[in-house]
């Protein structure tokens, strides 16, 4: 049986309930500071007003002894050098949790730094497996890795009759654009499909009829053309291959879940053959757009799924530092794995207990219908590549 979500006001009063531990310690204020790409390519896809809006959602909700929460913020400027710099000023100013940009070269270099202070680096979106494999305990990502979101649109796009497949990738954001198209090659293949071929793009590409004409001179013709980037780039090849006659398939990443795809794209009837898997429901009237509408009519300027795993992160935090009575950073990240996780946005439990440095979750499967989005499936999938 399918899990019901819980509603934002729901998951508000299963944290301020409590989960039978001791009064927080004096000080109770939790420090999150967040190195985000507030400006540049990468800020339709930050999590901190989201992040913001849950901690003062919880803040005011909170009993005279709950734990406070804090969201710091300083912007990256999509830069990962930069973002490990502002990481290091966080952790000088005693923050218990940071986090930078979403990908292994900010990531790495904040996580070993991190390590001495005991602190945890907390990347709401980040998915990519480098941060898997990398030695260390002081780090926990909000969403599943890209292998498991791959898995879930080969399943859909191979059960929607798609059987031959061109994969284009880009060394820009390392293994989330250049290895995650590859690893669902190897599950559309796994579950009977075909690659057809691999081309190369660059991120602020406006132009892809060089990657078009390289598709269309293939021996084959593919039905499924699977990418994994950021707006406005996605938007534009869409829009670009039905314009050259291609209807088939497109197949993406959590990359496509921003709400400038669809203007982007343009015509809705381009949009009925593009499918994504992505980290929840936002966009058909569930309970994250509820969050989302309330964030906005007070004064958060969020954007979307990115907003909600930020809300999600602030959650798990809060439940942690109530389950441990302490704002101690080592002994909040020893809650943060308690067994049975705490309640989530994006999904009714988030759990770190199974996995450590990934939460046990869903992958939601988006499609469209006349130019509106619509879910087609939300389960965890099988013939997963790759991670172990």
């Amino acid at each position: 049986m399918k899990a019901v979500r819980l509603m934002p006001a729901a998951a508000l009063a299963i944290l301020a309930a409590g989960f039978g531990a001791a009064p927080a310690s004096a000080d109770n204020t939790v420090k999150i500071g967040v190195a985000v790409a507030l400006t540049g390519p990468l800020a339709p896809y930050e999590e901190t007003e989201g992040a913001r809006c849950m901690a003062d959602k919880l803040n005011k909700a909170a009993g005279p002894n709950d734990p406070k929460i804090e969201v710091l913020t300083a912007d990256n400027r999509s830069d990962a050098q930069l973002s490990v710099s502002l990481g290091q000023k966080f952790l000088d100013d005693g923050d218990q949790v940071i986090a930078g940009l979403p990908f292994p070269d900010a990531l790495i270099p904040m996580t070993t730094m991190a390590k001495s202070y005991g602190v945890t680096v907390f990347s709401a979106p980040n998915t990519q497996v480098e941060m898997q494999e990398l030695d260390t305990d002081n780090f926990i990502a909000g969403a599943v890795p890209d292998p498991i979101n791959a898995a879930a649109t080969a399943a859909v796009v191979y059960a929607k009759g798609g059987r031959n497949a061109v994969l284009l990738t880009s060394e820009d954001a390392g293994s989330w654009s250049a290895k995650l198209p590859e690893w669902f090659g190897e599950a559309f293949t796994a579950w009977g499909g075909k690659v057809l071929g691999k081309f190369n793009y660059s991120f602020g590409i406006t132009d892809w009829s060089p990657q078009i004409a390289s598709i269309k001179a293939l021996p084959e013709k593919p039905d499924v053309v699977h990418v994994c980037g950021v707006l406005p780039d996605v938007g534009i090849l869409i829009r670009q291959l039905r314009a050259n006659g291609y209807d088939g398939w497109v197949v993406g990443c959590d990359g496509f879940d921003d709400p400038s795809l669809e203007s982007t794209v343009g015509k809705p009837e381009d949009l009925n053959k593009v499918i994504f898997a992505t980290h929840g429901l936002v966009g058909m009237g569930g309970p994250i757009d509820t969050f989302l509408a309330q964030c906005k009519a007070d004064g958060f300027k969020v954007n979307g799924i990115f907003d909600a795993l930020g809300a999600d992160m602030v959650m798990v935090v809060a439940g942690a530092a109530k389950k441990a009575g302490s704002t101690d950073p080592v002994k909040l990240r020893e809650a943060m794995r308690a067994e049975g996780g705490y309640p989530g946005l994006t999904a009714p439990t988030i759990s770190f207990f199974e996995h450590k440095s990934y939460p046990v979750k869903t992958v939601p499967v988006i499609g469209f219908e006349n130019g509106k989005r619509v879910l087609l499936t939300d389960a965890m999938p099988t013939k997963i590549p790759y991670l172990k």
